[in-house]
């Protein structure tokens, strides 16, 4: 770093900052040195890089780089702080970004009056050159929004334009994982229950593994998928008492929820299992979604492209998958 300092006639100081993407340097002056550093053959050395994470991560020793954006691409504003998992996601993004000298503050993608433009211009004159765009809730989401000059990390897989790195609960795993548990307590005739709109939202893994699963089960034990737009009760009985499945499965508790209006007896009379416990405090067996692990792991995913100076869209995405875990529940019991 001396050397490049000497050859563009600048501090090592400002080449440290240029190399890292802090907004201490002007972008000028960051590409003059970044140009000068390739040419150089510069290249950073591992055990230093960490010994300066370390020293960054100690306690009161903590150095304030840059801000991270995540930003809200639901059209609702109340969206992250108000839904539980992402609440989650975003303390979780919040505590590592600090951890590395970073900080995060929420943008709102739909803010009134600010175009995508416009809010892409706001961030480039903040020096904020690191993005993460929160699940907006609705599968299919296209953003126009120019990535050229940011690196960016994506939440789940509602934003499908652009094509970007991006984290994500491991659906299809935790929906194995959910089953064998199901089957190690006895349970063999397992009815699963799919929202469309979610099941679009998660590009049909907990189908893909639902299926998988009914290939693999003996005719007398098969139970068809019970699919709905629109939650209706009368529909939802006749599916259950037609097949009379020992269990359900479903992404939310609109199930559980009709079974105790039909007065069905959970679980003497059938078990339910949910794949994706939103709701920690909830007393039902299922799958934690660790949202909480996701939100670290968008973070050092995105400072990773930034000490890479990885900006704009990548050539081949990458996924980054969060396992769940099984959580025993009153709302199954052993079989066996």
């Amino acid at each position: 770093m001396k050397d490049i300092a000497e050859r563009a006639g600048v501090t090592p100081m400002a080449v440290s900052y240029a190399l890292r993407g802090a907004p201490n340097v002007s972008e000028e002056k960051r590409r003059r040195i970044l140009a000068i550093a390739e040419e150089m053959g510069y290249v950073p050395d591992p055990a230093v890089s960490r010994m300066m994470s370390y020293l960054a991560g100690r306690k009161g020793t903590r150095v304030f780089q840059n801000t991270l954006a995540l930003i809200n691409t639901s059209e609702d504003r109340e969206f992250v702080e108000r839904e539980a998992p992402l609440a989650a996601f975003l303390r979780s993004a919040a505590a590592r970004a600090e951890e590395l000298g970073y900080k995060v503050e929420l943008f709102w993608y739909h803010q009134p009056r600010t175009s995508p433009t416009r809010l892409a211009g706001i961030l480039k004159s903040r020096g904020i050159e690191g993005i993460i765009l929160s699940s907006s809730g609705k599968a299919d989401t296209c953003l126009d929004f120019d990535c050229s000059a940011f690196s960016l990390v994506a939440l789940g897989d509602t934003i499908v334009v652009p094509r970007l790195n991006r984290v994500m609960e491991y659906h299809y795993n935790n929906a194995l994982t959910l089953l064998q548990e199901l089957k190690d307590l006895g349970y063999r005739k397992i009815g699963f229950v799919f929202n469309e709109e979610v099941q679009k939202m998660h590009a049909r893994r907990h189908k893909a593994a639902a299926l998988c699963h009914l290939s693999e089960t003996l005719p007398e034990c098969q139970v068809p998928i019970f699919e709905y737009k629109r939650w209706e009760d009368d529909t939802f009985a006749s599916w259950y008492q037609a097949h009379r499945p020992e269990v359900v499965v479903s992404n939310r508790p609109a199930a559980l929820e009709a079974l105790g209006r039909m007065g069905v007896e959970i679980p003497r009379e059938a078990g339910f299992a949910q794949l994706e416990l939103l709701d920690e405090k909830a007393a039902v067996a299922g799958m934690r979604t660790h949202f909480d692990l996701l939100g670290s792991a968008a973070v050092e995913l995105l400072v990773g492209q930034l000490h890479s100076r990885m900006l704009g869209l990548p050539s081949a995405p990458q996924t980054v998958k969060i396992e769940g875990s099984w959580r025993a529940g009153p709302t199954v019991r052993s079989l066996r």
